[in-house]
């Protein structure tokens, strides 16, 4: 009996893989997003330096404000005699100290009113709403949080230029500690601000 002529067997090692070029249009979302983390990774780090000087910033004009107090609890007491004065010349350098400190506060804001900015216009191209740039966080997280912030900054700004422009024309004990103690305790960047920065830092992974 005739067997049944076999197949040749049919190699396929010596066949050259086809690739398929990714189209047009794909490629150009892949560069966009990568061009969206490269923004996202600047401004995210902005952010965080910016509230690293904001804490510096609190730290050298509380140290301010307690010299200035200390000026003019001196004066107040020394004007319970006549000839006695609550404006010393003394008192200037520390007031024109304390008003460069302001203009960091100043300047943050500025800064994160921009980073919202460009957070905002990065949300508008098409594919950053549905995409995870780092752990958990949608952009739109990125701009809620930044929003959060900078409602917090320019509150707690305007409580500074208020202690400011104020703390050297207090007349008496009391008016004094009450500005004062406004600068010594923030109400609006305050422990909860600091746990927001920690979120960011966390989903960043930044140790």
């Amino acid at each position: 009996m005739t067997s049944t002529p076999s197949k040749a067997d049919t190699s396929y090692s010596t066949l050259t893989p086809v690739r398929f070029l990714d189209s047009p249009k794909q490629k150009f979302q892949n560069d966009q997003l990568l061009s969206c983390k490269t923004r996202l990774d600047t401004l995210t780090n902005t952010l965080l330096d910016n509230f690293t000087k904001w804490q510096t910033a609190q730290k050298r004009g509380q140290s301010l404000c307690n010299s200035i107090e200390a000026i003019k609890t001196k004066c107040m007491e020394n004007n319970k005699t006549p000839g006695g004065s609550l404006f010393p010349e003394e008192l200037q350098p520390y007031c024109d100290k304390l008003a460069i400190i302001f203009s960091v506060f100043e300047d943050i804001v500025k800064n994160t009113k921009e980073a919202l900015r460009q957070l905002t216009a990065i949300a508008k191209l098409q594919g950053t709403g549905s995409e995870i740039f780092y752990r958990t966080w949608f952009i739109e997280d990125f701009i809620d949080f930044t929003k959060t912030i900078l409602e917090r900054y320019q509150a707690e700004c305007d409580v500074k230029k208020f202690v400011t422009e104020e703390i050297a024309h207090c007349r008496d004990r009391c008016d004094l500690i009450r500005v004062s103690s406004l600068w010594e305790y923030p109400c609006h960047v305050d422990e909860r601000v600091k746990l927001l920065f920690l979120f960011l830092a966390e989903e960043l992974k930044v140790k």
